[in-house]
């Protein structure tokens, strides 16, 4: 095999977290996934199989167009729901292609930090627990940080005076957090950030209209396999509540009995996946006062699917709307602004301004 380049799946602004695993941890140079077009669907969804869900095909199409390119080594977590079995199928789909690659499972299905450790030194048996344990410290921290500001950012993005300032101040932040060489230095740095952001003037009203995002995790992180929806709310006037990220997600997968307890009495079992965290969310926008919810799934997924029919009793029950929409291969741009218009247009029909 020509020399190792590494690449992640397109999820979000995550690549910059799993850059900094496989440089330090493995000594791979990486490069990010070439821009998701729909020239990466068509291609992922050829080559896939028919029934399996939208983030197999997505993915898969980024490491086409990332082979073509160069990269011959792909990460994927390999944890959740059928999310476990992408890095077995996919490595074959893409030796059958003709690539020579290989796959690194970041995880066993389960994801912990030992299973971590031990997928990062299989590749690399010099790879001490020690150095290990810095880096993901320092990862964890940087995962952290970019998600508190993204999460400020989305509720406030709305409102800006001077437009453009949060998305220039938080791409600058991934920028020196992509260099950062200790957990110190990456606090210091989260910290000066989140200073900047609450310096941004805002005007924003004392009652906006708030719509809360839940759903499938890649659905919800990626804005290219959502259509961008955050921005459409965002340039339409809409505080935007999505607790789900990455950070709540690596703790998702292991308090499903407390997400149980805090879903309101509606699910008294595992769904599978983070449904469980998807029906607990919007129970707890709910009794927040939350003006709509739109819950957002990739073609094929078994536990949102499941959970839809819960979501429906409980808006039913709380009197707070719930738009469902689904992403696929075929999911056009434009119908997805029509229907989140016409959500948001009800919204303010019901008093909410």
């Amino acid at each position: 095999m020509a020399e190792k380049l590494a690449c992640a799946p397109k999820i979000g602004d995550y690549h910059i977290v799993a850059d900094i695993l496989l440089e330090r941890c493995l000594g791979y140079k990486t490069m990010p996934c070439p821009p998701m077009t729909k020239r990466t669907l068509e291609l992922g969804s050829r080559h896939s199989p028919d029934m399996i869900c939208t983030p197999f095909k997505t993915t898969l199409g980024n490491f086409i167009e990332a082979a073509e390119q160069g990269a011959n080594v792909f990460v994927m977590p390999g944890a959740g729901c059928r999310l476990g079995f992408y890095d077995i199928l996919q490595k074959q789909i893409l030796q059958d292609l003709g690539y020579d690659c290989e796959i690194i499972t970041l995880f066993d299905y389960i994801p912990t930090v030992n299973r971590l450790y031990k997928a990062m030194s299989d590749v690399n048996p010099n790879l001490s627990r020690e150095e290990f344990d810095g880096i993901f410290e320092l990862v964890a921290r940087i995962t952290l940080d970019m998600d508190g500001l993204a999460d400020f950012m989305r509720r406030n993005i709305a409102f800006e005076v001077n437009k453009g300032e949060y998305e220039t101040l938080y791409a600058a932040y991934l920028r020196e957090a992509s260099q950062a060489q200790s957990v110190m230095e990456a606090e210091t740095l989260g910290r000066g950030y989140r200073e900047k952001m609450e310096a941004v003037l805002v005007n924003k009203p004392e009652r906006p209209i708030r719509i809360g995002i839940i759903g499938e995790i890649y659905v919800v992180v990626e804005p290219f396999s959502n259509c961008d929806l955050e921005t459409w709310l965002a340039e339409h006037g809409v505080e935007i509540i999505r607790p789900f990220d990455l950070s709540r997600m690596a703790v998702a997968l292991f308090t499903v009995g407390e997400q149980v307890e805090n879903s309101g009495g509606y699910v008294d079992y595992n769904i599978g996946s983070t449904a469980n965290d998807a029906i607990a969310q919007a129970y707890q926008m709910m009794q927040d006062g939350v003006d709509g919810i739109i819950h957002v799934k990739p073609a094929s997924c078994s536990p949102e699917i499941t959970a839809m029919t819960i979501l429906q009793n409980m808006s039913r029950d709380h009197q707070v709307p719930i738009l469902y929409m689904t992403f696929d291969t075929e999911t056009s741009e434009a119908g997805v602004h029509t229907r989140l218009e016409a959500f948001r247009d009800m919204i303010v029909m019901k008093g909410v301004k």
